[in-house]
């Protein structure tokens, strides 16, 4: 079929990816440095609201999935139009050549 190309989005979606993890895992040892407790609850309030963003980022991926897929579907029922039209006309030859070839053979 015809291939998908990666949009800026998705080229931009990893290295920020890779840097919230390195970041994550700065933050996780920096809390366990500390040993604090209000360090702990800090990270956990950040990964919270990093897991909202990561939510956020994947429906309006998902919305955009969908939005290519009901114009490629679009394209596939004027395709089939065409097809059923195609047949129809093909299937008026045949029978008209039937009649001629039954009017000749007779």
């Amino acid at each position: 079929m015809f291939g998908r190309k990666i949009n800026m989005f998705e080229k931009l979606l990893l290295p920020v990816g890779v840097g919230l993890t390195l970041l994550g895992f700065y933050l996780i040892y920096l809390a366990d440095r500390t040993g604090d407790a209000t360090a702990w609850s800090r990270l956990t309030a950040v990964f919270t609201w990093m897991v909202l963003l990561f939510l956020v980022i994947i429906t309006a991926t998902t919305e955009d999935m969908k939005e290519e897929l009901s114009l490629i579907q679009k394209e596939h029922v004027t395709e089939i139009k065409v097809l059923r039209e195609v047949v129809h006309d093909q299937l008026r030859e045949t029978k008209m050549m039937r009649k001629e070839f039954n009017k000749e053979n007779k």
